[in-house]
């Protein structure tokens, strides 16, 4: 079962307003949904990376740029997986969502 990953008092909902952090090359982001991204997945190699991005959603807020590389959801590697599992992944996962990328620049 999905646990609700938002802490709670009483009957309040405490929801961050997310962050990122990079070093240099990584990005980590925590961002709630929904993203505002759009991946596509290179029938050659597999890389699975932004092709579109909402410049008002939470991922262009949290700095993700069109061309990064997905690596990771939820500490998950997104390396050999199919774009329709990750994108399953993402749907079913919790409402706030970490995700980390590589700056393909």
């Amino acid at each position: 079962p999905i646990q609700n990953p938002l802490p709670t008092t009483g009957t309040r909902r405490m929801i961050g307003t997310g962050f990122s952090f990079s070093d240099g090359e990584q990005i980590l982001v925590s961002v709630q949904k929904p993203l505002g991204i759009v991946l596509e997945q290179d029938s050659e190699t597999g890389i699975i990376q932004v092709a579109q991005i909402d410049p008002d959603g939470a991922a262009a807020k949290g700095g993700i740029q069109v061309g990064d590389v997905l690596l990771a959801v939820q500490n998950a590697s997104t390396q050999n997986v199919d774009l329709d599992d990750v994108l399953a992944f993402i749907g079913n996962g919790p409402r706030v969502m970490n995700l980390r990328f590589l700056r393909n620049s």
